[in-house]
């Protein structure tokens, strides 16, 4: 960004001194290779507005920078770019920043939440929460590296049926422990989970409660079985390095009155009837081309979306500038309603953000894995975690973009090949420590080393590390934490390329030597933030 924006820079001061005008939106971009190390397209937004020949301009323009020392070559190309050749010097001061230090981009910081995973606690977490977990962690770090205040949280629906029928599910496991045998009803959660949980609360209260059923049955194998599968869902998180803030719960919005504060707001401003004994928000009112929606049913029980409202209120008035959901593909419908809830709260446009991510297929060797959490039969995060790594698990969740299906190969993460991205950008970093104990023990010292002449792949590596301020705000801006895994991925590719034309390390060529070693540190310098932003570790051996 340093080195593109410089050129913009002079690029916009000739541009006014030439023309007495500022030029249009243009673009300063890695070309082709042999068309120069940067290009831009100036002369030919600008065409129009000038009322001149694309190449009239560009010949005044590159003219203008006939005796800039910053750059060896300034020319006219195709039907009007400009081509820049740099000089070195400029390339040994991109060197010499990620040399000393790797600077994260800055913005004018702002409140935000990210609300992400929020599953609901009746079973473990699956392959599908944990890409939803890394998503979140990694544009929640990105946004506190940027300066941002970030709030973590995850709610969780404890007050709804399925809970009910957790506790009900994990019942009837618990009397089959003592031969009595009940039917599982059709929304129970069949899941040999459960038996765990069962066999645990039998030790503890023997026989208490065989043969018995009853509100307060219900909710103590209700409460029990929540709060043990939130053990594991915490302890499963903990293990993949994500951590929460704040976990909210649903139930504290009934009893706070926050439930019944949203109601009596959506009713004085007239979103709010009773039909066939449902309570209904009047959704096509804020969003016509939307349906109503139930939020009390008949029998007096409130929907998900009524406690989604109350929720929604509740963040508003903790103050933040923004909020950010995560949600499955699933849930893609559900977001004008909330928009909708949104509106008719009086939250201000923009407060309400969602952020989809497609599914994930987990695949062993050619088989796909089938899921089904109700029933069961599905591989756990935990699982999944303890095969392949917590790196792999974390690199190849963020490795692709939410928009797309992931397809999880459970034996290429687990692989320590150069075709495994994670351990292909791990074994850069790897092989760049190895350099500099090398280089340290033959007594070569570097710091000080400054450039004469560069090659092009010393170049391309420069113009990579170049690009890492502009990757980190494209990712926050984009909400895409792949963007992190190509960028580390690409800089790695060029530098095992680099590495395997060059000796980098070389008592009789004391000063090329100096100059590639400082130019490997400070590759390693910025793998390692990329990774650490990933969460991904920067090994030193391999």
């Amino acid at each position: 960004m340093y080195l593109k924006n410089l050129i913009k820079e002079k690029i916009e001061k000739k541009f006014a001194e030439i023309f007495n005008t500022n030029p249009p939106d243009f673009a300063v971009e890695i070309p082709p290779q042999n068309f120069g190390d940067y290009s831009t397209n100036v002369a030919m937004v600008s065409a129009r507005t000038l009322k001149t020949s694309p190449m009239s301009i560009a010949k005044k323009i590159t003219e203008s920078f006939k005796n800039d020392p910053n750059f060896k070559k300034v020319e006219v190309a195709g039907p009007g770019f400009i081509n820049f050749e740099l000089s070195p010097v400029l390339y040994a001061d991109v060197i010499q920043s990620y040399f000393k230090k790797v600077e994260i981009p800055k913005v004018s910081p702002q409140k935000i939440q990210f609300e992400f995973v929020s599953a609901n606690p009746t079973g473990p977490l699956t392959v599908g929460h944990g890409r939803q977990a890394i998503i979140g962690d990694i544009l929640s770090r990105l946004n506190e590296a940027i300066g941002n205040k970030v709030t973590r949280e995850y709610y969780f629906n404890d007050a709804g049926r399925q809970v009910k029928m957790l506790g009900h599910s994990t019942w009837i496991r618990y009397n089959e422990l003592y031969g009595k045998h009940f039917e599982f009803g059709e929304d129970d959660y069949v899941a040999t989970y459960l038996i765990e949980i069962a066999k645990e609360i039998s030790d503890r209260y023997g026989d208490r409660y065989v043969d018995v059923w009853n509100d307060e049955v219900q909710s103590f194998f209700s409460s029990y079985s929540t709060s043990k599968i939130f053990q594991w869902i915490k302890s499963t998180l903990s293990k993949l390095n994500v951590q929460f803030d704040s976990y909210f719960s649903e139930q504290t919005l009934y009893a706070s009155g926050l439930t019944n504060e949203a109601l009596e707001i959506l009713k004085n401003k007239g979103y709010i009837y009773e039909k066939d004994g449902s309570v209904w928000f009047a959704v096509s009112k804020v969003l016509p081309s939307e349906e109503d929606r139930v939020i009390i049913r008949k029998n007096g029980d409130p929907t998900y979306f009524f406690s989604d409202i109350a929720y929604m209120l509740n963040k508003y008035r903790r103050g933040f500038d923004r909020v950010y959901y995560i949600w499955g593909a699933d849930h893609h419908g559900y977001i004008p309603r909330m928009e909708a809830a949104s509106k008719a709260l009086g939250i201000p446009d923009g407060f309400f953000n969602v952020i989809l991510h497609q599914f994930v297929t987990l695949k062993s060797g050619e088989e796909i894995v089938r899921m089904s959490k109700r029933h069961g039969e599905f591989v756990t995060l935990e699982d999944l975690i303890d095969a392949v790594g917590v790196d792999a698990t974390r690199y190849f969740f963020a490795m692709i973009d939410p928009d797309a299906t992931l397809v999880f190969d459970v034996e290429l993460a687990k692989s320590k090949r150069m075709d495994n991205p994670v351990y292909y950008v791990q074994y850069a970093h790897a092989r760049i420590s190895s350099l500099l104990k090398n280089a340290m023990e033959k007594k070569i010292a570097f710091e000080g080393a400054t450039l004469k002449s560069i090659s092009q792949a010393e170049r391309d590596i420069v113009r990579e590390l170049d690009e890492f301020p502009d990757v980190i705000l494209n990712a926050v801006e984009q909400k895409k934490p792949q963007k992190l895994c190509n960028y580390a991925y690409s800089l790695s590719e060029k530098f095992h390329a680099y590495y395997t034309d060059h000796r980098i390390v070389d008592p009789e060529n004391l000063e090329v030597s100096r100059d590639r070693l400082k130019l490997s540190f400070a590759v390693k310098n910025v793998l390692e933030v990329t990774l650490s932003l990933i969460g991904v570790s920067a090994p030193d051996e391999m």
